[in-house]
């Protein structure tokens, strides 16, 4: 009878060590480099996967490889944190909006309403069975550069926008600066909105991996921002 009171035993074993063996396959040993700039890569965050993260000392991810997943991501960002923290970098750091102070200077295209134009097409006439001249009243759009700049200072930011991305009748902002309403200030991401005028108030959208801008209201930008705080003794270069 003594052997069979074992068998649970020795299935608790062989489970145990079961769990212990896809475990370690599943989590594979990150690997993390520093490089000369200050960042940090992490690679080998999941057994079989190459993907690579690319890090600033603040923890935001600066780049990523194409074959990251959201679980490669993830474990690529715990990975990180824990090592900063071994190296006394504290987690509130990347966290704390009073320590977020950003000047960015974006240069894109925008488009805007142009007006209405009258314009002569063909269309087919089922009544007739035979294509006749039509004219019609279209709504246009034009294009045009612009520069635009934002300013973040904890947890207050502004835009500074481009003659064409104001409207005629606007809220004059301050010295051509309008106030970001419900700013959000994200590892990845910036958003926040502006008050043009009562009808129009632009949504902004930044994008921190790729320095991509979005402002979307009845006029609409798109460009690419770089940071930029020159002011006293600094320099660009």
């Amino acid at each position: 009878m003594q052997p069979i009171k074992t068998l649970p035993i020795v299935a608790s074993i062989i489970l145990s060590l079961l769990t212990l063996a896809v475990s370690h396959s599943v989590n594979a040993q990150a690997v993390i480099d520093t490089l000369d700039s200050g960042n940090l890569t992490v690679t080998n965050t999941t057994s079989g996967s190459s993907c690579t993260v690319l890090f600033n000392p603040q923890r935001e991810i600066l780049q990523q490889g194409r074959s990251c997943s959201s679980t490669d991501i993830r474990k690529a960002q715990a990975a990180i944190n824990s090592y900063l923290r071994e190296q006394g970098t504290p987690d509130s750091y990347n966290r704390n909006p009073s320590r977020q102070n950003l000047t960015l200077i974006c240069y894109g295209e925008g488009r805007k309403p142009g007006g209405v134009e009258s314009r002569n097409s063909y269309e087919w006439n089922e009544r007739r069975h035979r294509y006749e001249l039509r004219n019609r009243l279209e709504s246009t759009t034009t294009s045009f550069d612009s520069e635009v700049q934002v300013e973040i200072r904890g947890t207050e930011g502004k835009i500074h926008l481009g003659g064409k991305l104001i409207a005629l009748i606007n809220s004059r902002g301050n010295n051509g600066w309008w106030k970001l309403d419900n700013l959000k200030v994200e590892p990845d991401r910036i958003t926040g909105k502006y008050r043009m005028n009562w009808l129009n108030k632009p949504r902004v959208n930044i994008d921190r991996r790729s320095g991509r801008i979005a402002i979307d209201g009845i006029a609409k930008f798109r460009g690419n921002c770089e940071s930029g705080d020159w002011g006293g003794s600094r320099t660009r270069f």
